[in-house]
């Protein structure tokens, strides 16, 4: 800069760096970096089998555990894979496998999706009621599970009219 006669003028090529007068930053140290991403491997499964679990108690999936887990029973009928549903008011999109049977039907959720929810095998004598829903393009039909009613499990009308 120049001052001339009280003023101050700018020349070319002179610019001061606001850079030069910061203090550089210490290196980050290896350890945290691996604590970081070894945290994260950790965490987040554990949180996912939180949510999940959390997931399996609103539903009322556990209620329908302590009664109609399946055990040991043999899957036989025709596999339903990547249904939507409801159990409950908590929603399962994609996420359910159905196996229906003359007697009942088995109730399974996708392995990421098991923590609380185990296999379930439901009989028909166990449906007190159906109740035929229409959400938008979506026809379903709701099944009240047990006397008094544990839950409700909402599944596609198309797939339960196959198995009538």
């Amino acid at each position: 800069m120049i001052l001339d006669s009280g003023k101050v003028v700018k020349q070319a090529g002179h610019r001061k760096s606001s850079m030069m007068n910061t203090p550089t930053a210490a290196p980050t140290p290896e350890w945290l970096i691996f604590a970081i991403v070894g945290g994260f491997f950790v965490a987040f499964p554990l949180f996912w089998c939180l949510v999940v679990w959390i997931l399996s108690r609103a539903s009322g999936w556990h209620r329908l555990a302590a009664r109609f887990a399946s055990g040991g029973r043999l899957i036989t009928g025709a596999r339903h894979s990547g249904v939507t549903g409801m159990v409950g008011l908590v929603s399962y999109r994609g996420v359910l496998t159905l196996h229906f049977e003359p007697d009942g039907f088995f109730l399974e959720v996708m392995t990421l999706f098991r923590v609380g929810q185990p296999r379930l095998f439901i009989p028909w004598s166990e449906v007190t009621e159906r109740m035929p829903h229409q959400v938008l393009w979506w026809t379903s039909v709701s099944l009240s599970i047990g006397q008094p009613v544990i839950t409700t499990i909402t599944l596609p009308a198309d797939l339960l009219e196959k198995q009538a």
